[in-house]
């Protein structure tokens, strides 16, 4: 078995930079996986912090890549009705915009890029259960891809259900949406559509959604 190296005996007549630069020499690892703890747990506590920040987050999954103004639009929107939901007085609905075409077939190689980075981006979404509500331009395709979406009472549909009608509803159903600016996203080819909920964990993280989509449509 390798035998870890002991730092030397330092003689009394070492200068102080001799001895800081001989204690560097056999203790940089140990201050480097510190400094890597630190680092990792500060990021945790910062997406922890900065997620509770938000009442609820809606995913707006589109073709094209929706503009910093329509993104700001349809927050605003959303914020008008969202609940308090942790009761800090104010009220932070999040947009997380991510762009995919599910259609496509002809791309190029940057084309394609960003297509995997987008689809990194939604898979996150559904690992971290960050979005319960989505704002969808093809649910035909985003289900068939990824079975994600409920009934519209919230229940999860059997496995291989794909009826997307039955899990939708228009953006224009919703009396707020003629007070959103649309520019890329095409508001009579837009639809709200719920996560489905699985287990308890689901029902805990997707409370502030259900809670918007009341508000919104007025069931739960």
């Amino acid at each position: 078995m390798a035998m870890r190296p002991q730092p030397r005996e330092m003689p009394e007549n070492m200068t102080r930079r001799q001895r800081r630069d001989n204690w560097w020499r056999y203790h940089w690892l140990q201050v480097l996986i510190g400094v890597l703890a630190v680092i990792v747990l500060a990021g945790a506590a910062w997406e922890r912090f900065t997620r509770e920040r938000y009442d609820c987050s809606v995913a707006l999954v589109t073709r094209y890549a929706a503009t910093p103004a329509e993104i700001a639009s349809i927050q605003e929107a959303l914020e008008r009705v969202c609940p308090d939901m942790d009761g800090d007085g104010e009220v932070h609905v999040a947009i997380n915009a991510i762009q995919i075409d599910y259609t496509s077939t002809d791309l190029d190689d940057a084309a394609i890029q960003t297509m995997v980075t987008n689809v990194d981006k939604l898979n996150a979404d559904f690992y971290t259960r960050q979005s319960g509500i989505f704002l969808l331009d093809d649910p035909e395709n985003f289900q068939a891809s990824h079975e994600a979406l409920s009934r519209m009472d919230g229940a999860a549909p059997p496995e291989g259900a794909l009826d997307w009608e039955n899990m939708t509803i228009p953006w224009k159903d919703w009396a707020g949406s003629n007070q959103v600016e649309l520019d890329n996203c095409e508001a009579d080819r837009l639809w709200f559509a719920r996560r489905a909920v699985f287990d308890k964990a689901d029902e805990a993280a997707f409370r502030g959604a259900g809670a918007l989509w009341a508000a919104i449509f007025g069931t739960e």
